[in-house]
């Protein structure tokens, strides 16, 4: 009976070797884009829930008349105070919040908040609850649109006046190297005044004005 001679078999195993390494790497190749493709959709969702708290939260910002003795907004360039209200949920307070928004040290995007007090406290205030929105997140940008009374405006760093501003900018930077993007978040409190342009944007011509000042188009957000 004729075998197979030892060249036969060492070029049948090459050819085996050869077709086991290309199935290797293709299902490696598969098992790496699965991962990213994973890792992507992670982080757009967490970064598309983040975009729309934030977006409630400013949207849902009292007056300065129902902010009491305080301002209903008091922000800086890396933090926002709001007093505002939480979306409803049986846990958290049904009234109005004093909620921050900031970086922390450990760089997670977090939100704190206490029920907004309707007179002085008699001793300290409780511990504020805090929610972390995002990680990883090297600083964010808040600025403060200021309408003049001749017609248009400008981006203010801070802010404490009474009323709240007419648009709330939030824009959030990732550390060095970090493959994540996202646009400026821009929204409008919600507020019976009439006076506002911004006001929930009931005619097209406001949507223009608020896409030229923002310098953003209406279809560039995400949330």
């Amino acid at each position: 009976m004729r075998g197979f001679t030892l060249m036969e078999v060492l070029a049948a195993l090459v050819v085996l070797g050869l077709l086991l390494a290309g199935l290797a790497q293709g299902v490696q190749f598969g098992l790496r884009a699965w991962d990213l493709q994973a890792r992507d959709v992670a982080w757009r969702n967490d970064i598309e829930a983040t975009d729309r708290a934030i977006r409630l939260l400013i949207r849902r910002i009292r007056s300065g008349a129902e902010a009491r003795d305080r301002p209903a907004v008091v922000g800086g360039p890396q933090s926002c105070e709001l007093v505002t209200m939480l979306p409803p949920h049986a846990a958290d307070p049904a009234g109005p919040v004093v909620a921050r928004l900031e970086v922390d040290a450990t760089h997670h995007l977090v939100l704190r908040w206490l029920p907004a007090p309707h007179a002085t406290w008699f001793g300290p205030p409780p511990r504020p609850r805090e929610a972390v929105l995002l990680d990883r997140v090297e600083r964010v940008e808040f600025a403060y649109w200021k309408e003049q009374a001749g017609g248009g405006g400008a981006w203010q760093r801070n802010w404490g006046e009474p009323e709240p501003p007419s648009l709330v900018r939030l824009r959030i930077v990732f550390p060095r190297g970090d493959a994540r993007r996202w646009p400026d978040i821009v929204a409008a409190p919600r507020l019976d005044r009439t006076s506002s342009r911004f006001l929930l944007f009931p005619a097209r011509h406001n949507v223009n004005i608020a896409s030229r000042t923002t310098g953003l188009g209406v279809a560039g957000h995400a949330g």
